[in-house]
């Protein structure tokens, strides 16, 4: 899959691409669930099927970043 074409990627690839245990991108996708700005990057197509925005997950990060500092 072309990188730069991607937008969206499964837990295995958010977890490859940030070096993130899959365990924590279960909590966070949980976190970005109940907050307003980034329930929008979590798209559920199938019961089993999770997809999160790439970028959205990359902002995510950096406002848990910025509220530690």
């Amino acid at each position: 899959m072309n990188d730069t074409l991607c937008k969206y990627g499964t837990k295995k690839e958010i977890s490859k691409i940030f070096s993130v245990p899959i365990k924590t991108i279960d909590k966070d996708i949980a976190e970005m669930r109940n907050l307003k700005n980034f329930n929008s990057f979590i798209l559920r197509p199938s019961y089993k099927r999770v997809l999160i925005s790439i970028t959205g997950y990359e902002m995510f990060l950096q406002s848990k970043s910025s509220k530690l500092l």
